[in-house]
């Protein structure tokens, strides 16, 4: 699964006609970074949440394991 901003910039490159410039593609990339950001936020408090104690363990998932596996950005 893609986030919403990475299937839009999927979209943008593939088609000339959506590629209104390269600014809007650099601005829609920095746009990813700052989603990222949002989602390891979240995805540490649901940790968090989880564990109760404010405790991850050595064995859980990293954020970045998380998001590249459901994510599949590569």
């Amino acid at each position: 699964m893609k986030t919403p901003m990475q299937e839009l910039i999927d979209e943008m490159q593939k088609s000339p006609l959506m590629f209104a410039s390269a600014l809007t593609l650099i601005e829609n990339t920095r746009m990813l970074e700052k989603e990222k950001e949002m989602l390891a936020w979240v995805w540490l408090d649901a940790q968090v949440a989880y564990q109760g104690d404010e405790y991850i363990k050595p064995s859980d998932p990293t954020f970045d394991e998380y998001y590249e596996e459901t994510f599949n950005t590569k």
